[in-house]
């Protein structure tokens, strides 16, 4: 009695037979053909399959983006003007020297940043600062003494909200000891991360030279 494996080994080598390249093959090589056209079968469907849903995924994503735009349209050219960002920049009233060990005489100084919007209010806008104290009793070629960065990031975390409190606080220690002279030009420069625009502010600042 012939096995079902068999039946369907001869099955295999009769539709075979006819198959270009496949006349002059023993059974064995017929097999081996017919495995390896299945298996070619097998991974054209495979990536027909991965090229069907990267497509599937390629309209999906265009769709999105495409209801992004119409979103973006509908709202109109004058979007930005009801959003709120930074307008302005103004120095808080206590940006000044400060005394940062308590030892004294000032260490440093201490900037405290407000943006503005539209509406005059202080908000916390996301971007970089810069803060630059120059010296103008000193020669031209010396008057900057210090330049401290904040990154986006670094601003985010220096942000204090509260009662009576919306601000930035920055901290700008000398970079080579107490300035010569006790009036200090603090310029801060902010670029906003929204708009991409960049503002900036300055106010002269008394600081205290002593050493006690």
């Amino acid at each position: 009695m012939i096995s079902r494996g068999m039946l369907v080994l001869i099955s295999a080598v009769v539709v075979s037979a006819a198959l270009p390249g496949c006349r002059g093959m023993d059974i064995f090589q017929q097999r081996e053909k017919i495995e390896q056209l299945t298996a070619d079968l097998e991974s054209a469907r495979a990536e027909t399959k991965v090229a069907q849903q990267a497509v599937s995924d390629a309209r999906s994503e265009l769709a999105r983006k495409q209801k992004r735009i119409d979103t973006l349209v509908g709202l109109g050219p004058d979007r930005l003007k009801k959003l709120y960002y930074a307008k302005a920049i103004k120095l808080g009233q206590y940006t000044g020297g400060a005394d940062l060990d308590a030892q004294g005489g000032d260490d440093g100084i201490k900037v405290f940043l407000r943006p503005i919007d539209a509406n005059g209010d202080t908000i916390k806008a996301a971007g970089s600062v810069t803060v630059q104290l120059y010296d103008l009793g000193e020669p031209a070629d010396k008057t900057l003494i210090g330049q401290y960065k904040w990154s986006v990031d670094e601003v985010a975390k220096a942000f204090s909200g509260g009662f009576l409190t919306y601000h930035f606080s920055f901290t700008c220690p000398w970079k080579t000891g107490p300035p010569k002279h006790d009036e200090i030009t603090v310029r801060v420069e902010f670029v906003d991360y929204l708009t991409g625009k960049t503002m900036s502010v300055q106010k002269v600042c008394k600081v205290d030279l002593s050493t006690e």
